[in-house]
């Protein structure tokens, strides 16, 4: 049987882990690639091994030949590709957020019943092993109730000044946040009730980028627990790595804690800084790409070759979109706000 194709649109930071993924796996026919610069399109479909490429995303999703897509563009591009891909039937890899409103996450949800496709929100700390391992222990019991959470998860300021163009329209909220919102519904196999929130925006404003510089955010969730989430855009560059994820998790009978950015397996200086090398994300093994962020796409992958259904869905997109929403306003109003 012949290998399925794929397309993948967007060709940016997270869009080469999409390319090295299918490049990798002996059972993709990597067909497309799409980038609005179609010299970066060009560059990835030669890198990747890609047959094609364009900078219309629409030649991918109306392409007969092309059965999944990966949507790796700016966050505010999502919905209008996702919806288009579920009309032409194809089954998709969207990254976070599903969308930027409850709105567009609830038309993704309601057309993709009808049409019965697949479609996997890319919350790939799922197959972040210390999480897992903390995810095994909760299951066990050996944690109890997860009663208290606090998770850092932020970015220094090159993403939002030099990393991303669309930093203006999109927020350390979405960016961020929907990372964080997913693995607490996850790890504690709990839903947030209500919210409250609070931002600032100065230094980001003061650069031209009117997007706020940080959330800090209290989340109660339906087991009874709590969860703080600290969110931010404002990091020193001279930081040795490009983001801070650090979480502890409190338990009714223990406690776990994990430091994802500065965990210090293997730690780097030379004359270009102290540096703390990936290891765990998507590192090269022997000319293979491996990790966490590659096993999400594997997965993926997986469920389209086999014809199963993904780990993560569409529903937790509009979960965690509800959620997100429910900060904003909070953040907004100086109110606590229940989730939808």
């Amino acid at each position: 049987m012949k290998n399925p194709g794929f397309g993948l649109i967007g060709c940016g930071t997270w869009g080469s882990i999409h390319a090295r993924a299918y490049a990798a796996s002996p059972c993709v026919r990597f067909v497309a690639t799409c980038d609005q610069d179609i010299a970066r399109a060009a560059r990835f479909s030669k890198e990747y091994g890609a047959e094609t490429h364009t900078a219309d995303w629409r030649d991918v999703v109306s392409n007969p030949e092309i059965q999944a897509v990966s949507i790796a563009t700016p966050d505010f591009e999502h919905a209008e590709i996702v919806l288009a891909a579920i009309e032409a039937g194809k089954d998709i890899l969207v990254e976070k957020p599903l969308a930027t409103s409850i709105e567009e996450c609830e038309r993704i949800v309601e057309l993709r019943r009808k049409k019965g496709v697949k479609l996997m929100v890319d919350f790939h700390n799922r197959w972040n092993l210390p999480f897992v391992s903390i995810r095994r222990a909760l299951n066990a019991g050996e944690l109890g109730v997860l009663l208290m959470t606090n998770i850092r998860l932020n970015d220094t300021l090159f993403v939002p000044t030099r990393m991303l163009s669309w930093a203006a329209r999109s927020s350390p909220i979405h960016f961020l946040g929907s990372h964080v919102v997913d693995l607490i519904r996850w790890l504690a196999r709990t839903e947030v009730t209500r919210v409250y929130s609070v931002s600032r925006s100065v230094v980001l404003k003061q650069a031209g980028i009117d997007t706020p510089d940080f959330y800090q955010s209290i989340l109660e969730l339906s087991n009874g627990g709590t969860a703080m989430i600290e969110n931010c855009w404002i990091v020193s560059e001279s930081a040795p790595s490009v983001f801070d994820f650090q979480c502890e998790f409190i338990g009714s009978k223990g406690s776990a804690y994990a430091n994802l950015s500065c965990n210090r397996v293997v730690e780097t200086y030379t004359a270009k800084g102290a540096g703390l090398p990936d290891v765990l994300g998507a590192p090269d093994l022997h000319g293979k790409p491996v990790g966490f962020a590659i096993a999400a796409i594997e997965h993926f992958v997986a469920c389209v070759v086999n014809d199963t259904a993904p780990m993560v869905t569409d529903e937790d997109g509009l979960k965690a979109a509800r959620v997100l929403a429910a900060i904003v306003e909070s953040a907004e109003t100086g109110r606590r706000v229940e989730v939808i």
